[in-house]
C-alpha cells in the first residue's frame, strides 16, 4: 500500500504544530500529511516564554492562551536574592497539552493526519522520497522530520551538555506560593553540574516546582530522588503530576538533505544555552510562512540560529562544562548588573547590538574569558 504526498510531517510535537498551523493558510493546493508515531500522547510538559516589545506575540499569531503570567522574576544563591520587575515584559507558561491540541485543531480539515505510525526508514530515490513503517510506505515530494536524531558522539563532545529536569505540579493546603512572582533560579552549591531550581506558581496554594541540572551525563532517576526531596520542604501537598526531560545543550545541527527538512532538536531550534525552544521556532515560522516548499528555494528553510548568540552560547556552554560550580555566580552578575530589558531579549534571541554590549558588561569578565581561551585553546 502506497500513497503519495507534496509534503510529510514526522512528528506532532511543538515544532511541527506551530510550523503546520501557518504554514496551511497560505499553502492549501499542497497535499500533506502529519504522521505520530503515539496514538495517544501523554503529555505532561510546560512551555515558556517572555513577551514584550519587539517580541513575537505568540498569543496573538497562534491563538493560544496562557496558562499564567509574571511580571516579576526572582534568581537565587546561597543567601542572596535578586528580585526583579520585569514590566513592560512577562513570563508566561502554556500548557503542553492544551497548546498542541489547538495547534492541531487549527490543523484539521486542512491536511491529513495519521497516528501509529512508527517510521523504520527514510528512502531518497531521485523524484520522491520513502517514507516506510511497519504497515505501509508513503511517498513524498518534500520531508519534514522533528525526531531527535542527535548522536551519542554529539552528546559527548565538549563543551555538549544536556539540560536534564523533573517537575511536580503540587496543590496545598496552605497557603506557600507567591503566584506574582516567578523563581527563575534558586541555585544549589554543587561542583560538579550546575543545578538549580525552577519554581512557577499558578497560585498561593499551588506551583509546578521543578529541580534541574545542567550536566555531562544527567540522571533522571537521581534528580527523582532529589526532587522528592526538595517536596517534601512544603508541607500538606497533593501531587498533580509530573513531568521531565532531557534537552540537549549542543551547537551541533542537522542541515536539509535531499529534500529532507530537518526541524526541532536536531535543527538546533531549542537554544543551547537555556532550553527555550517556543520562541526560536515562532522566528523560523514567521521567516518562511509566506513561503512555498520548492525545488528551488527548499534551502530557505534551514533554520539559522543568530551567528552571535551561537558564539556566546558556545563561551557560556564551555564555562559550564569546565567550571559548573562558577556558573551560579555567573548569573548573579547578570541579573544583578544588566537592564532586565536587554536580558530577555537576550535570551529571546532578539537582541540589539546595544543589548549584546550591556550583557557583555556584566559578565564577570575573567571567567568569561576563560571560558573564550579554553574554547579556542585544545
Amino acid at each position: 500500500m502506497s500513497k503519495s504526498y507534496d509534503i510529510v510531517v514526522i512528528g506532532a510535537g511543538l515544532s511541527s504544530l506551530m510550523f503546520l498551523s501557518r504554514y496551511i493558510l497560505k499553502n492549501k493546493d499542497q497535499s500533506i500529511l502529519l504522521i505520530e508515531k503515539s496514538i495517544k500522547k501523554n503529555i505532561n510538559q510546560t512551555f515558556c516564554i517572555w513577551q514584550g516589545p519587539d517580541l513575537i506575540d505568540i498569543k496573538k499569531i497562534y491563538n493560544l492562551k496562557p496558562r499564567h503570567v509574571w511580571r516579576k522574576i526572582e534568581v537565587s544563591y546561597e543567601n542572596d536574592t535578586i528580585c526583579r520587575d520585569i514590566s513592560p515584559y512577562s513570563y508566561e507558561c502554556f500548557d503542553g497539552k492544551e497548546t498542541l491540541k489547538e495547534l492541531l485543531n487549527q490543523c484539521k480539515n486542512k491536511i491529513s493526519i495519521k497516528q501509529g505510525l512508527d517510521v523504520r526508514k527514510i528512502k531518497n530515490n531521485k523524484g520522491l522520497i520513502e517514507v516506510i513503517t511497519k504497515n505501509v510506505t508513503i511517498k513524498t515530494k518534500y520531508l519534514i522530520d522533528s525526531r531527535n536524531k542527535i548522536s551519542k558522539e554529539q552528546y559527548e563532545s565538549p563543551p555538549s551538555l544536556q539540560q536534564a529536569f523533573v517537575g511536580n505540579e503540587i496543590v496545598s493546603k496552605n497557603e506557600q506560593f507567591d503566584p506574582e512572582v516567578i523563581k527563575l533560579m534558586n541555585f544549589s552549591n554543587n561542583k560538579k553540574e550546575v543545578e538549580f531550581t525552577y519554581t512557577l506558581p499558578f497560585s498561593k496554594k499551588s506551583a509546578l516546582v521543578e529541580t534541574t541540572f545542567f550536566s555531562k551525563r544527567p540522571s533522571l532517576i537521581d534528580i527523582k530522588k532529589l526532587q522528592k526531596k526538595l517536596l517534601k520542604r512544603y508541607k500538606s501537598t497533593k501531587l498533580i503530576k509530573e513531568e521531565r526531560g532531557i534537552i540537549p545543550m549542543i551547537l551541533d545541527r542537522e542541515f536539509i538533505n535531499n529534500n529532507n527538512i530537518p526541524i526541532g532538536l536536531s535543527a538546533g531550534m531549542a537554544r543551547p544555552s537555556t532550553g527555550y525552544s517556543m520562541m526560536r521556532i515562532a522566528q523560523w515560522v514567521k521567516s518562511i510562512e509566506s513561503k512555498k516548499i520548492k525545488q528551488d528555494n527548499i534551502n530557505e528553510f534551514q533554520f539559522k540560529p543568530n551567528k552571535l548568540l551561537e558564539w556566546f552560547d558556545s563561551i557560556f556552554l564551555t564555562v559550564c562544562y569546565f567550571w559548573p560550580q562558577k556558573v551560579p555566580n555567573l548569573f548573579m552578575k547578570l541579573f544583578s548588573n544588566a537592564d532586565i530589558k536587554s536580558i530577555i531579549r537576550f535570551m529571546s534571541d532578539a537582541p540589539t547590538l546595544s543589548d549584546i554590549f550591556l550583557i557583555i558588561l556584566s559578565m564577570p569578565k575573567k571567567l568569561m574569558i576563560h571560558g573564550l581561551i579554553k574554547k579556542y585553546v585544545k
